[in-house]
C-alpha cells in the first residue's frame, strides 16, 4: 500500500499548490540529515521529497488520489513510477548537501511561493499599466498625441503581462479540487 503522502505534509487532502510548498518547505527544514539527527531522519526527508513530487504534478496527484486505497498500484505506471524514482534520487543528492546548501539550489528555489497581496498588487499595476497610455491620450494636448500611441505599444503588452502573471498565481492558490 501507498503511503499517505498528505499525512506526511500533514495537509489536507485538498490543499492548494501552495500549501504544498509550503509545507514541504517546513518539513525539509525539520528533516533534512544536516538538521536533524535520529537515525531515520534520511528515510523521513525521502518520503517528504517524494510526496511533494506527487502531490504537486497535477497527473500524479490524480493517479495517485485515484488509487491510494484501491487494490491498484499506481507505481505500476511508467510516468508515476519516474517521478517516485526522481524524487527519491533528488532527495538522496539533496540530503549528501548542507541545509544552506540546499536552500541555494534551483529545486528548492523553485518551490518558493508567494502570498495573495503580492499577486493583487501585480493586478492593479497591470491594469492601470494598461490603461494609462489612454490615459495620456485623453488628457493632452493633440500635438503629443504621439506620446499616448508610443506608450501603448510600451505599456499595453506590460500591463497584460502583469495581469496574466498575476492571476496565473492566483490560479496556483486555488485548491486542487
Amino acid at each position: 500500500m501507498l503511503p499517505d503522502y498528505y499525512r506526511i505534509l500533514e495537509i489536507g487532502n485538498d490543499a492548494s499548490d501552495n500549501e504544498i510548498k509550503k509545507a514541504f518547505h517546513r518539513k525539509v527544514l525539520e528533516f533534512h540529515p544536516s538538521v536533524n539527527k535520529a537515525h531515520n531522519a534520511l528515510d523521513s526527508y525521502r518520503e517528504v521529497n517524494e510526496a511533494y513530487e506527487i502531490l504537486i504534478h497535477h497527473n500524479t496527484r490524480e493517479l495517485y488520489e485515484e488509487d491510494f486505497k484501491s487494490w491498484h498500484n499506481p507505481e505500476e505506471y511508467p510516468l508515476y513510477k519516474y517521478w517516485i524514482d526522481a524524487a527519491r534520487s533528488r532527495a538522496d543528492e539533496h540530503a549528501k548537501l548542507s541545509i544552506d546548501e540546499l536552500k541555494k539550489t534551483k529545486f528548492y528555489k523553485s518551490t518558493r511561493t508567494w502570498n495573495s497581496t503580492v499577486f493583487f498588487i501585480g493586478l492593479i499595476l497591470g491594469v492601470v499599466t494598461s490603461i494609462a497610455p489612454y490615459i495620456i491620450m485623453a488628457f493632452t494636448d493633440s500635438q503629443y498625441k504621439f506620446i499616448g500611441v508610443a506608450t501603448i505599444f510600451l505599456a499595453l503588452p506590460a500591463g497584460i503581462f502583469m495581469i496574466v502573471q498575476s492571476l496565473a498565481g492566483f490560479q496556483s492558490m486555488k485548491k486542487f479540487h
